[in-house]
């Protein structure tokens, strides 16, 4: 058996990872219940399975581990597996469009809040409430619906987070302790500035890099001071700019910037380079959007220590908490797909306690499983520092940009204009409040 591929738009994705997709493919629909379904079809059966190639795929071994690949092929001849490969950018228009012309693919890769907002995923997406893996979950809510039903599978605890990581030699040798309050912040900063050492290495040519500030820090407040905000700004009860609080949240992190506590060649350099600054011993910290970057700088700089703190942007240190770009992504299966059963049967191949312990066997791609049945494997550091701390405390909020029905990218490349000195925060404000509106009503939600 041979899986076949597409790709979305884009070709060379599929060159830089055709090895292992190649495997990836015939793994994901393998299931002892779907091996008679696949036996008694007299034509083979073809699966399809959509996904960012950067965003999805590529980051989630749990997927496409070759164990499973192999299980698939001893247990489903005759079913083949059709990746489509879709660069970042351009996966959500698509997924859009497969759903709205009636012929989705049979599987979708997709986190779970944005396909709420972005997929509907409670109009679009087959219930999975009743599959024989939903009782084994040890937290349910990690993938239920707001309307109480479960429509996608991910077998994760999160133990990721965005915030910052710090040299923690650095900080011995200057007797500085993480900050909690954003008073406290800026005296770390001040110290490291006056000991010789940059703050921060902004990486923000990359235009997704800055804006880990205001989406962590926005979703913290969101979730500690005014729930239900973004259900409002979603149905245009409330403007962007009538909450000041997310106005003066995004001044404190343009005031880090301000202050030069980042390089001044900030806007020309990009994420590439942060591994390379960070081991320089230049720098103090970096803003990162999860923890992995620290795994990977254990791996890459053994000298190198990295410690991790939460976004001390708040006055109050009880706000003091991690933000998650969110759970996912999902494994979800549209109504309208054209093998629903055999994708159903996937999912609960690949929750069985076996394949979750084999995955997570790796110590590298380890990670907490949300099965009773599977016992917690030794994690990376970092993730069960990140877990201990934060996660098994409740001290957890979902970013901002995860209850966003639009594109952001607009909203980001105001933040470089702000951080060139071209735009106030209250400018970027006023700009996204106008076109949020217009991308809103573009799409016709209610309200707009």
């Amino acid at each position: 058996m041979r899986a076949k591929y597409s790709v979305g738009l884009q070709w060379p994705i599929v060159f830089l990872t055709a090895i292992i997709l190649l495997a990836a493919d015939g793994a994901v629909f393998a299931s002892g219940s779907s091996e008679s379904s696949a036996k008694s079809t007299s034509a083979p059966v073809t699966i399809t399975v959509a996904g960012s190639q950067e965003f999805h795929v590529s980051t989630n071994s749990w997927y496409y581990y070759q164990p499973t690949i192999n299980a698939f092929e001893a247990q489903n001849p005759g079913v083949t597996v059709q990746l489509l490969l879709l660069p970042d950018p351009q996966t959500t228009q698509t997924l859009q469009t497969q759903l709205a012309t009636g012929e989705p693919s049979d599987i979708m890769f997709y986190n779970k809040v944005s396909a709420e907002n972005e997929l509907d995923a409670e109009t679009n997406m087959t219930d999975l409430s009743t599959q024989p893996w939903v009782g084994r979950l040890k937290q349910p809510s990690l993938l239920t619906s707001p309307n109480g039903k479960i429509y996608g599978f991910n077998p994760v605890v999160p133990t990721d987070g965005q915030g910052i990581a710090y040299n923690v030699d650095i900080f011995k040798k200057l007797n500085l302790s993480p900050p909690t309050t954003y008073q406290q912040l800026l005296s770390v900063c001040d110290t490291l500035k006056a000991n010789g050492y940059t703050p921060f290495y902004g990486p923000f040519k990359d235009v997704w890099t800055f804006q880990i500030w205001p989406t962590d820090v926005w979703g913290v407040y969101a979730a500690k001071q005014n729930p239900g905000l973004w259900d409002k700004i979603n149905k245009n009860q409330v403007k962007w700019t009538d909450v000041p609080e997310l106005t003066d949240l995004l001044s404190r992190g343009e005031n880090l910037v301000q202050k030069g506590y980042f390089q001044p060649s900030a806007l020309s350099d990009d994420y590439n380079g942060a591994p390379a600054a960070m081991s320089s011993g230049k720098y103090g910290m970096i803003i990162i959007g999860g923890v992995v970057f620290i795994s990977d700088m254990a791996k890459k700089d053994p000298s190198l220590h990295l410690g991790f703190f939460p976004m001390p942007a708040f006055d109050d240190p009880s706000m003091n908490i991690i933000a998650q770009s969110q759970l996912g992504p999902l494994l979800f299966v549209p109504k309208q797909g054209k093998h629903v059963s055999v994708a159903e049967k996937f999912i609960n191949f690949i929750s069985q306690q076996s394949q979750i312990q084999t995955v997570t066997s790796v110590p590298e791609q380890s990670f907490l499983p949300n099965l009773k049945d599977v016992p917690a494997p030794t994690l990376q550091p970092i993730n069960q520092q990140v877990y201990d701390n934060y996660v098994k405390s409740g001290k957890v909020a979902t970013e901002a940009n995860a209850y966003m029905k639009v594109d952001l990218n607009d909203l980001w490349k105001y933040y470089q204009d702000m951080i060139g000195g071209t735009m106030t925060p209250t400018q970027v404000m006023q700009a996204w409040n106008g076109k949020f509106d217009e991308l809103m009503k573009a799409k016709g939600f209610p309200g707009f």
